[in-house]
């Protein structure tokens, strides 16, 4: 599960905009469940089924919060935390 919140220093605008940018920009194939919040949204992501090598989730999230769309946006790990 993947945190995506504004920036603290940036005007970021509404979270729904920002969520269908992340989405388009997810890889191809790859199993979402986003849920908006207020200010932030959610997402629950999964490679698809029997990638090998399984891909890391960090490089993949890094790039496309690379995207001058988002550069408002940050994310977080919040795996263990639900």
């Amino acid at each position: 599960m993947v945190l995506i919140a504004p920036r603290p220093t940036a005007s970021a605008g509404a979270p729904a905009p920002a969520a269908v940018r992340f989405l388009a920009l997810l890889p191809e194939d790859w199993h979402y469940e986003p849920d908006l919040g207020d200010d932030h949204f959610t997402v629950r992501l999964a490679p698809p089924a029997g990638t090998t090598p399984a891909p890391d989730l960090t490089h993949t999230l890094d790039h496309i919060f690379r995207d001058p769309s988002l550069r408002s946006w940050h994310w977080t790990d919040i795996t263990h935390h639900d």
